[in-house]
């Protein structure tokens, strides 16, 4: 077997866009995905919002990576945040998602960051399970809140009444409701 980890380049927009349509799905969130290859292309390769990581098994697709650099406001410095990583079924065991893991810690010490952040679903135990073993510890301490398209277009207009979010993650007691 061999791994080889690469950064995603432009010719990799429909590769990039397959496995996050497969992770969609691995989620149970298919019908989430909206972006498009072309989007994809324009914000990951054209305008630098994020990098993607391809992990590679004998020439073949097999994992990838994406993330961003953050700035944390009490560590007075950039670090850096996984927004997603996934292995296709067939080759998970092979220690490629460690291996990604590992380029992403590299990546996060060479940019000078204290820390390296991600988001796992609640009922992704083995997830869960690998982060730890990883060293990674869960922040018990805090939520998530997100605001749709809608939400944000009616908070920039001073319009805060009767706003419903679109996207409820499953899990989330919050069932749409404006404050």
């Amino acid at each position: 077997m061999d791994l080889h980890i690469r950064e995603a380049d432009i010719s990799d927009s429909a590769l990039v866009l397959s496995f996050i349509k497969e992770l969609a799905e691995f989620e149970g969130m298919g019908k989430e995905v909206t972006t498009t290859e072309a989007e994809l292309r324009e914000s990951l390769f054209q305008k630098r919002q994020a990098n993607v990581l391809i992990a590679e098994i004998d020439g073949n697709p097999a994992a990838f990576a994406l993330f961003y650099p953050v700035y944390s406001t009490f560590s007075g410095r950039q670090n850096l945040f996984l927004e997603d990583l996934f292995v296709k079924e067939e080759y998970r065991g092979k220690g490629i998602g460690k291996a990604l893991m590992k380029q992403l810690a590299k990546k996060a010490l060479q940019m000078g960051a204290k820390r390296l952040d991600w988001y796992v679903l609640e009922d992704n135990k083995s997830g869960s399970r690998f982060y730890k073993h990883l060293g990674a510890v869960p922040l018990l301490d805090r939520r998530t809140y997100r605001m749709s398209e809608k939400s944000l277009e009616s908070l920039a207009n001073g319009v805060m009444t009767n706003v419903k979010n679109k996207f409820i993650p499953s899990g989330s007691t919050d069932k749409g409701n404006s404050y």
